[in-house]
């Protein structure tokens, strides 16, 4: 079953690091650059990203790490989770943010960090945390995120030459300039709707390796209390690029079902409630468009594969 996110994660990597191979090709050939040096300048700037983006994400979340003895059965469940799949123990952090959520990143599963906010802790029961812990700890397992912060700087460098070529001062560049500008435009694009692709199907994979460590629906209760819990209020997010690292999308879950926001006001979410939301966002055709310029899957549908999961369980059970 891993071996189609494995693919995904190769193919990922193939086509958008080609994609800025050809554009830093033709920023070469009409700026009379040497290719050797525009590909230099590409592994040089994805190694710049692998090697700063840990500290990025740390800078950019109020995170500190968790104090001995502050939450000892968080600390049993992610040793457990890890020794039983043979993954790497990772650090973990707390967040201090009322907002529910999730998420783990570092340069390799090695270093990988595990942060928890407090508005998880707070909402959520212990049993559903784990199910949230052991969702992290399937990226981690699957090395999805290294890959994810490796790519996520290929959108930025391609806008990045749009605006400095198709908006420069200088008047001696002409028509060929604004035309690798909008080639530029077109690599962010696609890349970006590449990037979303890969990070909706690692969430499914990493809900699957969650299911098999805690009953199915307790992720599943998890991911309902986040995601329209979160439709309470707007959420801000100091770093877009963060978004894809979390469990659930801070700032699409927002929107996500805002209409039945008063529902949750108290985070005690019942399954009628649960199934009101699911069946709205199964319905709803602009929620189903949007979906392909989104982070993470509708949230319906991982809950509905979490049942689903539940269910091929206890048959073999």
């Amino acid at each position: 079953m891993i071996g189609k996110l494995v693919a995904s994660m190769s193919l990922t990597m193939v086509l958008v690091f080609g994609l800025l191979f050809a554009l830093l090709a033709g920023l070469g050939l009409y700026f009379n650059i040497g290719i050797y040096a525009m590909v230099g300048l590409a592994i040089i700037l994805g190694l710049i990203q692998w090697a700063i983006g840990p500290a990025i994400v740390r800078w950019s979340t109020n995170m500190k790490p968790l104090e001995k003895d502050e939450f000892p059965w968080l600390e049993e469940a992610v040793h457990e989770i890890c020794i039983k799949n043979k993954a790497k123990i990772p650090k973990i952090t707390i967040a201090n943010t009322g907002m529910p959520n999730a998420f783990v990143f570092g340069r390799t599963n090695k270093s990988a960090t595990l942060t928890l906010t407090r508005g998880l802790l707070n909402t959520l029961t212990k049993d559903e945390v784990k199910g949230v812990i052991a969702h992290e700890i399937g990226h981690i397992k699957h090395n999805d995120m290294v890959v994810m912060t490796i790519v996520s700087v290929i959108p930025t460098i391609a806008y990045f030459i749009a605006i400095s070529t198709m908006f420069s001062r200088s008047r001696n560049q002409g028509g060929g300039a604004v035309l690798i500008g909008i080639g530029a435009f077109v690599v962010y694009f696609i890349t970006n709707l590449l990037i979303m692709y890969f990070s909706r199907l690692r969430e499914y994979y990493a809900d699957n390796f969650a299911g098999h460590q805690v009953r199915p629906t307790l992720l599943a209760s998890g991911l309902a209390k986040i995601t329209y819990g979160l439709s309470l209020q707007k959420q801000e997010v100091k770093n877009s690029t963060l978004r894809s690292f979390y469990a659930v999308d801070p700032v699409a879950s927002s929107y996500e079902v805002l209409k039945f926001s008063s529902y949750y006001a108290d985070q005690h979410i019942s399954e009628e409630e649960v199934e009101k939301a699911m069946d709205w966002e199964r319905k709803s055709s602009f929620s189903k468009f949007g979906e392909i310029f989104r982070t993470h899957p509708l949230t319906f549908k991982r809950i509905e594969k979490l049942y689903e999961l539940e269910r091929q369980l206890s048959t073999e059970n």
